[in-house]
């Protein structure tokens, strides 16, 4: 109840008054009711999801906007890897996808997809999402919840800051919490879908590197990188975007409160690329466990790029995958994306990016023509 509270209080400072949030929150309740009624019942009528081994999971890593979205719903025509619907994500316990999954459709008034612009993000109840949704939809915590609404009136380096980005020096409490109920969830996903391994892409979990290694030792990291100066205002842009369809973000608020959530928000970007890539110069990831995707190699020769993921997961597709992965090569050679934004927007400039994220662009070989 505290949180929810912080919440409201922080839109009532920052967007007024606003009734949408009642609602959300009167919504949140029900739902939380109908989750821990079914995910108990779970025990009961499916019992089997307990005993689901979780085998050489793989996690896409990488900040928003890197491509980590297009290889997470790509990996699954390899039919080996299990993965939410954002629907399911809401209704994780099989007893639930049961009774709800037929009516899932009619729900899509009420979806969180419908915030999204399909320029910036395609998605629907039906679409495969992050992982991150799940974990905020279960403990309205972390990363998420910093980003979209605790950082307009909090500021990068704070303790809450710290605390919901700082994860691999969580404590072990919380990430025993964390990891129990994540784990829950994906043994179901495994039963349900008759897979063998799980796909989880999550951006924040870029911030969990040494826990996942720690916890999975046969993990498979994909990290997916993309030039800052386009990731980073393409991802500030969607987020801004989902905001702008309840709360004018950029008409109804104060402009100092634009100005820091804006650097907020840069601050944490930043933070992903710079922390991954401190962990990685310090030898603690295994070669075994890591497979750098750069975005450049994944749109312009996907075949080759495919052939050594599927090589790294040690997954052997079905004949049908090669000629996806051809098909889907032309399309990206042809394509062009329909989301656009402006650097001045967001009170960047492309100059700036590369001078506070150098090292990125030269170590992963990132650099534009």
């Amino acid at each position: 109840m505290n949180r929810y509270l912080q919440i409201y209080r922080i839109i009532l400072k920052t967007f007024g008054f606003r009734l949408r949030p009642i609602g959300t929150f009167a919504l949140k309740q029900a739902h939380s009711v109908v989750n821990a009624a079914t995910l108990a019942a779970d025990h009961l009528w499916s019992p089997s999801f307990t005993r689901q081994p979780i085998d050489r999971p793989v996690f896409i890593l990488g900040n928003p906007r890197s491509g980590t979205t297009f290889l997470h719903r790509f990996l699954l025509h390899t039919d080996s890897l299990a993965a939410f619907e954002l629907w399911e994500m809401l209704f994780p316990a099989i007893t639930a996808r049961r009774t709800i999954g037929p009516f899932v459709d009619r729900l899509a008034p009420l979806s969180p997809a419908r915030y999204h612009s399909a320029a910036a993000h395609e998605t629907s109840l039906r679409d495969v999402e992050t992982d991150d949704a799940l974990a905020l939809f279960r403990f309205v915590d972390g990363a998420f919840l910093w980003t979209y609404f605790l950082a307009w009136q909090d500021h990068w380096g704070s303790e809450s800051a710290r605390a919901l980005f700082e994860l691999d020096q969580d404590s072990a409490e919380n990430i025993e919490r964390h990891f129990h109920y994540m784990e829950g969830c994906w043994r179901r996903n495994l039963l349900v879908k008759n897979k063998s391994r799980i796909a989880v892409k999550a951006s924040s979990y870029t911030l969990r590197i040494k826990t996942l290694l720690h916890r999975y030792p046969d993990c498979k990291l994909l990290y997916v990188v993309r030039d800052p100066v386009e990731t980073i205002p393409s991802g500030m842009s969607m987020i801004t975007g989902v905001l702008e369809q309840s709360y004018d973000v950029f008409h109804s608020t104060r402009e100092q409160d634009r100005k820091r959530y804006l650097d907020n928000l840069y601050q944490a970007s930043c933070y992903l690329f710079r922390y991954f890539h401190e962990v990685w110069k310090q030898g603690a990831i295994p070669e075994k466990n890591l497979l750098i995707v750069r975005y450049p190699q994944l749109m312009a020769d996907l075949e080759s790029t495919m052939r050594d993921i599927v090589d790294f997961l040690e997954i052997e597709p079905p004949t049908q995958f090669r000629t996806r992965v051809q098909q889907q090569a032309i399309v990206q050679r042809q394509r062009k994306s329909p989301h656009t934004y402006s650097l001045e927007k967001f009170g960047l400039t492309a100059e700036k990016i590369r001078s506070d994220l150098a090292f990125v662009i030269d170590d992963f070989d990132l650099a534009c023509p």
